[in-house]
């Protein structure tokens, strides 16, 4: 049997995903922390972004898409991040209801995780946020401001 090669965390990329990911989540934090944003990209697929937690020196948010067209509750993106303003970083703490994601898991796990999971989650928010520089168009829904796609 062969063996498998080490993994080995590549702590530096790790963090500048992080930064990406704060810089572009700190664009779509709603004026008032008890509004929540609404993100439309095309017809079909709508977010909403909701402040959960705030604190000194960090902001728990909730990322869930809307009800639209898709019927399985389970392929709806659901996220929870902490963003540390200390350090300028955005951490996914939860995706679809999995939390406390390790940093490596060894392979084979019970729990059938990636060996680099937390990279995944983490580069899945910045995919969808620049997703969300392409396309999206978004709005608080307490004061109704309306950013249109594009912004920077």
């Amino acid at each position: 049997m062969a063996s498998q090669s080490q993994y080995v965390v590549d702590v530096a990329a790790l963090h500048q995903l992080n930064e990406r990911n704060y810089a572009g989540l700190v664009n779509l934090l709603p004026d008032d922390s008890s509004e929540t944003v609404r993100i439309s990209i095309g017809e079909e697929l709508d977010f909403a972004l909701t402040v959960t937690q705030q604190a000194r020196y960090t902001t728990d948010i909730e990322i869930v898409q809307l009800p639209g067209h898709w019927s399985s509750e389970y392929l709806k993106t659901k996220l929870e991040v902490r963003l540390y303003h200390d350090v300028r970083m955005a951490e996914v703490l939860a995706s679809q209801g999995v939390k406390r994601l390790a940093v490596h898991y060894r392979q084979p796990n019970p729990d059938m995780r990636h060996r680099d999971e937390k990279h995944q989650v983490n580069q899945f928010l910045a995919d969808w946020l620049s997703l969300c520089r392409q396309r999206g168009q978004w709005q608080s829904l307490g004061t109704h401001k309306f950013v249109p796609h594009g912004f920077k």
